[in-house]
């Protein structure tokens, strides 16, 4: 029996995908606990305009991440913590600081981002810092610690 994923089956099958399996495992578990439906005509059209309207969608969630990326690309972010003589800070620029930074500046709304830092910023000056998106798009905030006054 053919049947279209709607959840994503371990070693089975994934979400939206179409695949043969045999007819008892769709009519005693697969179709009961609604984890596929039967591929009929009118359901293997319904699919293709879903997937249509999600390719739609996916492109312009792309265009917009691009968008961001580039204005983040060009802007920085600055952070001012008390400094010691010698250049020491007292405290340290994190990666949650950095995502509400990105937040109250307007470039992140339901976006979701990932600031990779391999430890929180503690020294004075220019760190450049990688912003990842989903679908591979990335970008590098300049994120300037300064000594606060």
């Amino acid at each position: 029996m053919k049947v279209i994923f709607l959840e994503d089956v371990r070693g089975i099958g994934k979400k939206y995908e179409v695949k043969s399996v045999a007819d008892g495992y769709a009519r005693n578990f697969l179709l009961p606990r609604r984890l596929a439906k039967a591929a009929t005509e009118a359901a293997l059209r319904e699919l293709e305009r879903e997937q249509a309207r999600r390719a739609k969608e996916d492109s312009e969630v792309a265009k917009r991440l691009v968008g961001i990326a580039r204005e983040i690309n060009t802007h920085r972010i600055e952070f001012s913590l008390k400094a010691g003589e010698g250049g020491s800070v007292f405290g340290s620029v994190t990666k949650e600081m950095i995502l509400k930074a990105l937040r109250e500046h307007r470039w992140l709304g339901k976006e979701r981002a990932e600031v990779t830092l391999d430890h929180p910023l503690k020294t004075l000056g220019e760190h450049r810092v990688p912003v990842a998106f989903k679908k591979g798009i990335r970008a590098e905030l300049i994120v300037v610690v300064r000594s606060q006054p």
